[in-house]
């Protein structure tokens, strides 16, 4: 099952590859090579390195095979020597790949033009060199990434909203909090108008009950002075 998966994997490469030189012989836009060679650009080094490869996308062509080699090889340059002086594209990779990916791709490349299977010809010289630059700019970005990335997490100062993803994610849970605000605030409305209710309620019973009191406690008082007359005064007998 995954010799099967291996082989449908490899022929569906080959045909993209295969579009691909289709597309550059036809002279397709530079921005439409650049998105075909990043997904074909590990078959474009095999098609110069194997001449297997490039006889079976040259039998899928009717094109010579050394023309195939030929338009892989000048692919591959055009990306890495490219207009806009991406290194990740240089190397056929997404941004911010791992860095484990990048070294691998730079070793293939390195193989490949390596100025010692190619004595006293610059141009393989000045493709090992652009090479290795290519390699010490991705490692140096990566490095400075990591680095940022470490100094915010170590003062706390991590900010995800940077990230638009996480500005949209916000935005679509606004409505639900406006929802949750509007409920607290609807409750928070009926328990106090049931508490006014229940001390209007309350209050007359509790004026009545002070009235009530205040009254007794006159009652008290002038039993208290009446009893008080009666010991100052005695009654004297004749």
């Amino acid at each position: 099952m995954n010799t099967t998966n291996k082989a449908s994997s490899r022929t569906l490469r080959v045909l993209t590859t295969t579009t691909l030189i289709r597309r550059f012989h036809e002279q397709c836009p530079l921005d439409e090579l650049y998105d075909k060679a990043v997904r074909s650009y590990e078959t474009l080094i095999d098609v110069i390195q194997n001449p297997a490869s490039a006889s079976e996308i040259s039998a899928l062509l009717n094109i010579p095979e050394d023309t195939i080699k030929h338009y892989a090889e000048a692919i591959i340059d055009i990306l890495l020597f490219n207009n806009e002086n991406d290194p990740y594209l240089s190397f056929g990779l997404k941004r911010y790949a791992p860095f484990s990916e990048v070294n691998r791709r730079w070793k293939s490349l390195i193989v490949l033009y390596h100025p010692d299977k190619y004595l006293n010809q610059k141009i393989f010289e000045d493709k090992a060199k652009k090479i290795n630059e290519i390699y010490g700019e991705i490692q140096q970005m990566q490095e400075q990434r990591q680095y940022s990335k470490s100094l915010n997490t170590v003062s706390g100062m991590s900010h995800p909203k940077n990230d638009q993803a996480y500005y949209v994610r916000y935005l679509k849970n606004i409505p639900y909090i406006i929802i949750a605000l509007a409920i607290i605030i609807a409750i928070l409305s009926i328990l106090l108008f049931f508490f006014n209710s229940s001390f209007a309620s309350f209050y007359p019973s509790a004026q009545e009950g002070n009235r009530k009191a205040s009254k007794i406690i006159r009652i008290d008082l002038e039993s208290i002075e009446n009893h008080n007359l009666i010991d100052k005064h005695p009654l004297r007998l004749p």
